[in-house]
């Protein structure tokens, strides 16, 4: 039986009760939750089930989702438990990654084929990091610009859509930016990212940068 993963539905939903399905020491597998497996350059979620702490939430390769408890629990499969994030981690991660996207777009806009995406990323609550390989030396002013375009398009208040297709594919999609495969969690609008900053982070190779998006409230 697999999870039933509520953080798509809503990802807005803090708490949650849920069937125990298996226990395998501190990792606990649940029929539904909110809590956020990591993948996609993303990371897990955090917070407590039945007051025992959540220190990550890891999948396997077959997408079974594992809660991993900072001790074994107290409870057994069959049991009903009662889960919940933290909230405001994982709010910042949502407003960091969907703003994660719209800097994607206008990195690659503003310096065009010469800027291209090395991974996907990693999103945690503090930042995003993305390396990129340049041709050239990167330009600080372009920097400059794609951070303004950026917070222009943010201010804007565009509203923010995902969804799963028929081959089980979550996309991303705001008006003005291509639809974008991501199976992370996000904000309903750009105004809710607020403002924020873009900077070279720490050089990861010769002709590569690290680029990094920092919420600035």
């Amino acid at each position: 039986m697999t999870t039933r993963k509520l953080f798509w539905e809503d990802p807005y939903q803090k708490e949650f009760d849920a069937k125990v399905l298996e226990i395998n020491g501190n990792q606990v597998v649940l029929d539904q939750t909110c809590f956020y497996a990591k993948g996609g350059g993303q990371v897990g979620d955090i917070g407590e089930i039945n007051g025992i702490r959540v220190v990550d939430t890891i999948k396997d390769e077959e997408e079974k989702i594992f809660h991993v408890l900072e001790k074994e629990p107290n409870f057994k499969a069959g049991d009903t438990i009662h889960g919940k994030i933290a909230w405001e981690r994982r709010y910042s991660i949502m407003k960091l990654h969907s703003a994660a996207h719209i800097v994607y777009y206008f990195m690659v806009n503003v310096y065009g084929e010469s800027c291209k995406p090395l991974t996907s990323g990693i999103v945690d609550e503090n930042k995003d990091r993305l390396d990129y390989s340049f041709e050239q030396p990167i330009d600080k002013e372009k920097l400059k610009i794609v951070e303004q375009k950026a917070n222009e398009f943010i201010e804007s208040g565009k509203e923010i859509k995902w969804w799963t297709d028929e081959n089980d594919r979550r996309h991303w999609l705001v008006e003005g930016i291509p639809d974008m495969f991501c199976g992370g969690t996000h904000v309903k609008n750009t105004n809710e990212i607020v403002k924020v900053i873009v900077k070279r982070g720490s050089k990861p190779g010769a002709g590569k940068e690290r680029i990094e998006t920092l919420l600035a409230d």
